[in-house]
Formats: structure tokens, sequence, C-alpha cells
């Protein structure tokens, strides 16, 4: 590939935060582990579940056991307090969702927060209006691909992110560690998500992948009747840019994909909503990722996911 993804002395270690479940399957957070499982840049110690008790960890064994590897779960609370003083290294936590799971750790033990996290990516919550400030001097807008927009509306709705309305103590959660300023990375999800076509990227990629599939067609099947599109829909990604900066911190290899801004924002504790918006700060208390050329980033995923064989580490 490009000098992006040339060779790193050492996997980076990664504890993937997900509220996978029985009921609940999410082709995105899979494709995520999957992508996981199958880099030689990454190293993914642990599948933190958000809602332990809901068969999330047969998800995850199925998984496993198709990519004959293994992958360590935990859950919230003593359970994941006991898994990052056990790291012997700091690693990255990726949350795309259960932000409680993580919050009440950095609540209620910040120094071994500080100690064994090495970079918080969030991935949630809509930005909406793209240059919201309070400065009537500051007119740049954040630089987003209009196309964008214009190819996914529906992820630009006003509404903001349905996870987080649902649940007033998940999008609390979500708004404390945004504000935290503790090496927050985030990722709002209208300007990060794109598509490409699950079906065509992993046809030939062995048990995993067909799994995967598998499963993705009767995620689809719920939501349409017609199995012709069921089959053919595409998956929503969030997390590859959180992926790829956990191994390079540094941005400059990737601006043609994304653009990483050092920004101030603030929320609104009780509803998660944002405040205020600003990427002219001297005090920024976070990173935000824009996506630029989605097509090229799930091009970059391809890549990763059809090298055969999947089905071994």
């Amino acid at each position: 590939m490009s000098e992006a993804t040339e060779a790193i002395s050492a996997p980076v270690p990664i504890l993937y935060v997900t509220d996978l479940a029985d009921e609940s399957f999410d082709p995105a957070d899979l494709f995520d582990l999957a992508y996981l499982l199958r880099s030689p840049h990454h190293d993914l110690r642990g599948v933190c579940l958000a809602r332990p008790d809901e068969g999330g960890e047969r998800v995850i064994e199925a998984l496993a056991l198709r990519a004959r590897a293994e992958v360590p779960v935990t859950a919230p609370g003593e359970s994941l307090v006991t898994f990052l003083r056990d790291a012997p290294e700091p690693i990255n936590l990726v949350i795309v969702s259960g932000y409680r799971a993580v919050a009440g750790l950095l609540e209620a033990d910040r120094p071994l927060f500080r100690e064994k996290v090495a970079r918080l990516f969030l991935i949630g919550g809509f930005v909406n209006d793209y240059g919201p400030t309070t400065r009537a001097d500051e007119t740049e807008r954040l630089p987003i691909d209009p196309r964008l927009r214009l190819r996914h509306p529906q992820r630009f709705a006003e509404t903001g992110d349905p996870r987080l309305h649902r649940d007033p103590a998940e999008r609390a959660a979500w708004a404390a560690l945004l504000t935290s300023g503790e090496s927050v990375i985030w990722l709002p999800r209208d300007l990060c998500l794109w598509r490409y076509a699950a079906p065509g990227v992993l046809e030939d990629g062995g048990a995993t992948s067909e799994w995967l599939l598998r499963e993705l067609f009767w995620s689809n099947l719920q939501t349409t009747s017609d199995r012709y599109t069921a089959a053919d829909a595409p998956v929503l990604l969030s997390t590859l840019p959180a992926l790829l900066l956990a191994v390079r911190p540094d941005p400059f290899a990737w601006m043609r994909l994304f653009r990483v801004l050092a920004a101030r924002v603030e929320v609104d504790g009780g509803t998660g909503s944002l405040t205020d918006f600003v990427t002219q700060t001297d005090t920024p208390n976070l990173f935000i990722v824009i996506a630029i050329d989605g097509q090229a980033l799930g091009k970059l995923l391809t890549a990763g996911l059809r090298d055969r064989p999947l089905t071994s580490r």
C-alpha cells in the first residue's frame, strides 16, 4: 500500500467497546472486528460489551471461531478496571457505543485511565451545522467534501445520533467523555460514515466472510422485504479512520483521505447536544476527524479484508 501503511514495529493494541447483542446485530461493528483480526498493524486485545448479559459473547465467539482467533471479552465496571490494570502497555480505546462503560471508569479512576489509555476514539454524535460558533469574527467552516451530504442526506439529519437520543444516561456519558480533554479524538457520525458495497468486498474471503455476509443479509431483511435489496445493501462504517490513526497518530500521510483538526466543543450534559463548536481556538479539548474521501477509505478496508486467507490471523 502507500507510505501510510508501511511496516510498523509492533501491532497497536486496541480495546473495542460495543453494544453487540443477539438481537442487535451491527454489521459495521463486526466488519471492524474482522478487520482488526486480519490487520497485521493492530492487536485486538479485547472487546468490551456494554450489554454483557444480552448474548453479545455468543456473537463474538462465532466471529472468533470463524477467524480462528481468540477474542477476550470484558464487561463494564470492575471487569474493565481489571482489564486495564493488567494491560502491559497503554491501549487505544475505540468506542462505537457503550459510553457509560468508559465514562464511569474515567470518573472513578482518572489516574488509571491516564496511565493505561493512550488515545480515546469517540465514535458518535452529530455535528449537524458545520460552523456553529459564538465568535462573530470567525467565518471558517469545516473542510467537508460536499458530496458526502448530497450522497447521504440521512447522515446529516438535525435530529442527531439516534443511539444517544434513546438513552439519556448514555447521552450524558458521551457528553462527559467528549469534553473530558483526555486525549479525545472525535469521529462524528455525520462526518465520518461512508458506504461501500459489502457483498462485493468479502465474497471470497473464507468462512469469516461467509458468516458476516449471511448475518448482514438477515439483518437487512428485517428492514426490507425484498431479498435482492437485502443482499446488496451496503454497510455503514464509522471507525476505520480511528483504526488508522491508532497506528499513525500523525495524520499527515492521510491528509488526502481525511482531515484532523483541533477543536473546542461544549455540550449540554443533560441533552448531549452541542452548545458551542469552534475550530479556531487556543484552548482545544479534542481533535475532530473529518472524512474527505470515503470511497478511498473504503478501498483501503477492502484491500485489507480481501487479503486471503481471512480465516488465519
